[in-house]
């Protein structure tokens, strides 16, 4: 992996660590009732999934960029072996045409 992203990948595990940090610090110490902390905490979830939603894409994107460059490295190599598979049979084609023409003469 790219520094690149492993730096994207701790900072989304980061910060959700300290998101959840926070939000049962908030629940353990506040003297709100039972109906204003679960509006409080619809706000907060919303707030999180604005804030996450641009580093999982982004990490999606790092990742589907990743094993598009693999596969294409991989489907070359395999262009290359196949090459030398057809490039070796006709040459062992055309060694074996040139044994029989020869021992016939």
């Amino acid at each position: 992996m790219s520094n690149r992203s492993d730096s994207s990948v701790s900072f989304g595990v980061g910060l959700l660590f300290g998101v959840l940090a926070g939000v049962a610090t908030g629940i353990l110490f506040s003297p709100k009732s039972g109906e204003e902390m679960r509006r409080d905490l619809k706000e907060i979830v919303s707030d999180i999934k604005g804030e996450i939603n641009p580093d999982i894409i982004g990490t999606k994107n790092v990742s589907t960029d990743l094993i598009n460059k693999i596969k294409y490295t991989i489907e070359n190599q395999i262009n290359k072996i196949n090459s030398a598979l057809k490039a070796g049979r006709l040459a062992a084609a055309k060694h074996k045409e040139e044994l029989e023409s020869g021992i016939n003469f």
